[in-house]
């Protein structure tokens, strides 16, 4: 690949994963998409001197619609990079081992572990609960600033309104569709039972993905939309705030 197949390639990666993110439009696969990143990734590993700033393994997909309000991060909101074989890991363990020696942290590569877990496919959220109330719920954004979508996190029932906690506490996680809320969902829009993509019912505007029904679901404008569709979520972190 050439320095310019690799600019035109990013370019285009950035568009569809903004369509993804932003727009709900899955022009590609999935499977389609991390093939192209993996193709930006393999050039960036051969020519780290030409990395562009705009590359995706160092931007995070997304923005703020104008239809919300926007909402700053006080901390990023950070995302995850994809490898597929066993020479990636390599490669990523000999990078966090450079990163800590010029750090001056020791580590000691004989008691290194791995966790493995199942990765949640959804739409990260930063929640923030004031005084034991659901203060404001923000998506990720561009990892500095979300959208603020408060009224429609209230109306994920596995979301608490109020916790005991009385302090000032951000809580992330992942809002998502299970497999079987999102086939029940598309059966709804097929049947018109239920509005899908744009508002309206039929197969055609059935959705791709449980993770772009998740999204489209948070972006909706109307509530009600929200409390209809059984969204889940998912905690994986919480951060006491001032």
């Amino acid at each position: 690949m050439t320095h310019q197949e690799y600019l035109l390639l990013v370019q285009e990666v950035n568009r569809l994963r903004n369509e993804i993110h932003m727009f709900d439009n899955e022009s590609i696969s999935e499977a389609a998409l991390d093939d192209l990143k993996h193709k930006i990734t393999q050039y960036e590993e051969a020519n780290p001197q030409k990395i562009s700033k705009d590359s995706p393994n160092y931007t995070i997909a997304g923005g703020v619609l104008e239809k919300f309000e926007k909402f700053k991060h006080a901390r990023r909101m950070l995302s995850l990079n994809d490898i597929f074989d066993l020479e990636e890991l390599q490669d990523w363990q000999q990078r966090y081992q450079d990163y800590a020696d010029k750090e001056g942290v020791v580590l000691d590569q004989n008691k290194t572990t791995y966790i493995c877990e199942p990765k949640i496919d959804g739409l990260a959220m930063s929640i923030t609960y004031n005084n034991g109330e659901l203060e404001s719920a923000a998506t990720r954004g561009d990892g500095w600033n979300g959208e603020l979508v408060t009224e429609n996190i209230k109306q994920i029932r596995a979301i608490p309104n109020t916790i005991s906690y009385k302090g000032k506490l951000e809580v992330r996680g992942e809002v998502f569709l299970t497999k079987k809320d999102f086939d029940d969902l598309n059966q709804a829009i097929t049947a018109g039972e239920k509005p899908g993509k744009l508002g309206k019912t039929g197969e055609e505007h059935t959705f791709a993905n449980p993770r772009n029904a998740a999204s489209g679901t948070l972006r909706q404008l109307d509530s009600s939309i929200v409390a209809g569709r059984n969204l889940s979520f998912i905690a994986y972190g919480a951060y006491q705030t001032n």
